[in-house]
């Protein structure tokens, strides 16, 4: 029999909410998910995660919703009802004491923000911001699901490290680094809406070909409580921006695919998180050298 680490339990707990952010969720079946008694499940999910339940899943909502407000044409009742409230003045309340304003007006500053940025931005970072240089090179693509070994970080992306290093030495110590595996990073919130201690990313590489999840070769590397399994990719299309440089970049790239791309592009993102595929290791290449493309899923037309 399977035995699992708290922390294994209560990862399985936190992706089964995060892929099923639209449901209510339910105490009891999230105990079975994790192997606790319904009695005892709550304060242990409170005391390793920080937040309740109800807490955890009402701030993802309500950050999500804080991106459709920022990214997308839906209306504020539209946006409320997806984040699980029946009544406008019950979302306004809640988004109020999240973000300090009402969804109306945190849509307007979200606004107002993008086009001072567009307008008034004294040293543009990247080329294709400036006037008289033709636009981001960013292309609609598919990629076929990738299966991935994973490890959570939660906190700052940029702290990412300890992450990395948990996954390639559980990787390379059972002989599944190979030289032709790809590292992906999942990041779930974005650092604008998200306080950096609370981001999650899945700090993600490739595994040989021909393994799936139920393969024996991979029961020594699962021992570790921190690596999970999980895909990368699908069969939806993605608006891939493949930006060269310092990691430093990549925010202001983000910035500028939703503020200044995705309103010109007649696409919106899907809801899903997006992710990085890094084409190169920051270990063994220049920092100017590093190649990271940016991949955002889009809804289906």
């Amino acid at each position: 029999m399977e035995t699992l680490s708290y922390q294994q339990r209560i990862n399985r707990v936190l992706r089964h909410i995060e892929q099923h952010l639209d449901e209510r969720p339910d105490l009891d079946g999230l105990a079975r998910i994790a192997c606790f008694s319904p009695y005892h499940f709550h304060r242990i999910f409170s005391a390793m995660v920080g937040e309740s339940v109800a807490a955890y899943v009402r701030r993802l909502r309500l950050e999500r919703a804080a991106m459709q407000l920022g990214h997308s044409d839906e209306s504020v009742t539209q946006i409320a009802l997806g984040a699980g409230y029946e009544s406008m003045d019950a979302f306004a309340r809640a988004f109020r004491a999240h973000f300090g304003m009402l969804p109306s007006a945190y849509r307007r500053r979200r606004g107002n923000l993008e086009a001072a940025r567009r307008r008034d931005m004294a040293r543009p970072l990247f080329y294709h911001e400036m006037p008289d240089c033709p636009p981001m090179d960013v292309r609609i693509k598919t990629f076929a699901p990738c299966l991935v070994a994973a490890v959570r970080h939660t906190g700052a992306y940029d702290e990412s490290g300890p992450a990395w290093d948990a996954l390639c030495g559980g990787l390379a110590k059972n002989g599944l680094l190979s030289a032709q595996a790809v590292a992906y990073g999942v990041s779930y919130d974005n650092p604008d809406i998200t306080p950096p201690p609370k981001c999650r990313m899945d700090a993600c590489v490739s595994l040989p070909q021909g393994l799936n999840e139920t393969c024996e070769a991979l029961r020594p590397l699962l021992l570790d409580e921190n690596i999970f399994l999980r895909h990368v990719g699908g069969e939806q299309k993605y608006a891939a921006l493949l930006v060269k440089g310092s990691y430093m970049l990549l925010h202001p790239a983000y910035r500028s695919l939703f503020g200044m791309w995705f309103p010109q592009s007649g696409h919106e993102p899907f809801n899903d998180p997006g992710f990085e595929i890094y084409w190169n290791s920051p270990k063994t290449t220049p920092e100017n050298e590093l190649l990271t493309e940016i991949c955002i899923p889009l809804k289906q037309r």
